[in-house]
């Protein structure tokens, strides 16, 4: 009633006195109605008349009444107003009490819901502890419900404040996740169908608890994933990511041993560092909502992606795979690192899918890298691709793999045989220093960016046939160890050789230089083949060296062709102290003389211009034809 006094002012002085002022004014106005015959000689002196005089004290009398009635009314109705205004002030003291019981009361019943929830927490944590998997798996649906129910409470003014309840929630299924589990180090017995020999323990038991806590982890993910966001695709494409009530909650599962499958599942900023997964690893058609962490990660035995769609970041970094990683019709929506990432057994990534950008920077591959499956589809990158100090310790399958983004290799080393057929670059392709111990085969390649294989060895057969080399292509110091195929190869742009070293045969029949053709300085061993080549633009041999044949640039398979519409200085066929020489002749078209290998030609645009034209093959030099067209029309 505090309140209430404070709220109320003290009462005026005519309310506090009301019935003594009424009193008073009674008397007054009476005494004063009875005193007016004795004080009203002035009417008399008026000259009224009797009659005159009398009504006129009478009406005196009357007023006086009036007023005296008047002013009591008033005091009363003022004090009936104050009445009114008490009533009223009691009225809303009393509702405010009633409200601030009601929200006591509230406050009391918020208090004990929410102590009854932690006291259901604590049963429930301590239910993880239990021996029995069914009491254990009920206190994980305990868990899960008290995380719902805060996040529901709207007697929170906060959204945080709902959040931290749960988050702490999360924190203890997280935390059971990551706890160990010694029997997940025999996961690969138990998986089995038969009791192994000599083995320590009663293994029937020993599995039906393995198998146990196999279901009541996986329960955790797959009640994560019930309310983890979703996805809605169009066409096979992810349009846009649906939030879940459990978005915004962090998940750790960092150094947790993993011996379940999670496939099929939703998983939500999966943070698997440094996990290690016992047993096969099953993310088959699992999906990663946003980033998905596996860097310094443990597969102690296959790792099986099938499917698996990563829509944020994923990250492998320095990630073991002890056995086969199979990433076949994955898709990789974000960016994705494998740098620094052992892949011991054999890769797979037939039919996966890489928007964003992928690298593979200091990754060793000590299986074979399968990144083409004609079967499962062409790999596709489309942001740049990073294989850069990559090590590729048996076969690397890059056949058919489109690279729109640039594609980096530069360093890697290819240990056995590397394929690239088919493969198309769409921006630049770097190889440098690359080294290429097995066969390499580049066979109808498209190179529609720069190719860069500056420095790079090959020890194998490099095999470029029918290559389309669209931007400049550098292959200056190179080292082909074995046989260099480029037959019906096509440089549109520049084609730099400056510095090549050609141990076994080099094959450039059927070649088409359309840009500058360098090859100075260039080494060769062994057979150097250009018959039948066709040579556009500027073409110098200068400073290079034939060991042991000298090239072919005219017999069985046909005769090079050079364009009559260059410079005749743009073709230098000089070559080092030596070195077998480049025999040439003479040969005549458009009006000028050139000295081109023999038994060689010139060609150029016909009169009609559609059909070229080409002159009568290059003859010795003693027997020129003194700048004279062979090929007149």
């Amino acid at each position: 009633m505090a309140d209430n006094k404070t709220s109320i002012k003290k009462p005026p002085f005519y309310i506090r006195r009301f019935f003594l002022i009424l009193v008073l004014l009674g008397l007054i106005g009476g005494a004063a109605a009875l005193w007016i015959p004795s004080g009203t000689d002035w009417l008399r002196q008026s000259g009224l008349s009797g009659e005159a005089e009398q009504k006129s004290i009478s009406d005196l009398r009357l007023h006086f009444l009036y007023i005296t009635g008047g002013i009591i009314a008033i005091l009363t109705l003022l004090q009936t107003n104050w009445k009114n205004q008490v009533d009223r002030h009691k009225v809303e003291a009393d509702i405010k009490k009633n409200e601030q019981d009601a929200e006591k009361n509230e406050r009391d019943h918020i208090r004990q819901v929410h102590a009854e929830r932690r006291s259901r927490y604590t049963k429930a944590i301590e239910q993880l502890a239990n021996e029995k998997a069914a009491v254990r798996l009920g206190g994980i649906y305990t868990l899960v419900g008290l995380v719902d129910e805060w996040l529901a409470d709207d007697s929170f003014k906060e959204e945080s404040d709902r959040h931290k309840e749960g988050q702490v929630i999360v924190n203890s299924l997280c935390s059971y996740i990551r706890s160990p589990f010694p029997l997940a180090l025999k996961a690969e017995m138990f998986e089995g169908d038969s009791e192994p020999d000599n083995y320590e323990g009663d293994f029937s038991k020993d599995q039906a608890a393995f198998r146990e806590e196999q279901d009541i982890r996986r329960a955790i993910f797959v009640e994560m994933g019930k309310r983890s966001s979703g996805t809605i695709e169009e066409e096979g494409e992810v349009v846009e990511t649906v939030p879940g009530p459990w978005s915004d909650f962090d998940f750790d599962f960092s150094r947790a041993p993993i011996f379940y499958p999670l496939n099929n599942l939703n998983i939500e900023q999966g943070n698997f560092a440094s996990t290690r997964f016992y047993g096969k690893a099953d993310f088959v058609d699992a999906k990663f909502v946003r980033d998905a962490d596996f860097r310094n990660a443990k597969f102690t035995k296959d790792a099986d992606f099938w499917g698996a769609e990563f829509t944020g970041n994923a990250d492998f970094q320095y990630a073991e795979f002890l056995e086969d990683a199979g990433f076949r019709k994955a898709k990789f929506t974000g960016n994705i690192s494998f740098g620094g990432a052992e892949l011991t057994g054999n890769a797979y990534f037939g039919g996966a899918e890489f928007t964003g950008n992928i690298s593979f920077r200091g990754a060793e591959f000590t299986g074979n890298a399968h990144f083409g499956d004609v079967y499962l589809g062409n790999v596709k990158f489309v942001g740049d691709a990073d294989f850069g100090n990559a090590k590729f310790a048996r076969d690397a399958d890059f056949g058919n793999v489109k690279f729109v983004g640039d594609a980096d290799f530069g360093k890697a080393k290819f240990t056995r045989n590397a394929a690239f057929q088919y493969a198309k670059f769409t921006r630049n392709a770097d190889f440098w220093e690359a080294e290429f111990t097995g066969d390499t085969d580049f066979w109808e390649a498209e190179f529609t960016g720069n190719a860069h294989f500056l420095g790079a060895r090959f020890s194998g057969n490099a095999h470029f046939l029918g290559a389309k080399f669209t931007g400049n292509a550098d292959f200056g110091n190179t080292k082909f160890t074995g046989n260099a195929g480029f037959g019906n190869a096509k440089f549109t742009g520049n084609a730099h050789f400056l510095g090549a070293k050609f141990t076994g045969n080099a094959d450039f029949g059927n070649t088409k230089f359309t840009g500058d053709a360098y090859f100075l300085d260039a080494k060769f061993t062994g057979n150097a083949n250009f018959g039948n080549a066709k040579f556009t633009g500027y073409l110098g041999f200068n400073g290079s060296y034939f060991g042991q044949y000298a090239p072919t640039f005219a017999g069985i398979s046909g005769a090079a062709r050079f364009s009559a519409q260059v410079d005749p200085q743009d073709y230098v066929f000089t070559v080092r102290e030596g070195s077998k020489a480049i025999k040439c002749g003479t040969a005549t078209l458009l009006g000028k003389s050139f000295i081109i290998p023999l038994g060689t030609v010139l060609f150029g645009p016909s009169s009609r211009g559609k059909n070229s034209r080409t002159s009568e093959p290059a003859k010795p030099l003693d027997n020129s034809n003194n700048g004279k067209d062979d090929n007149p029309e």
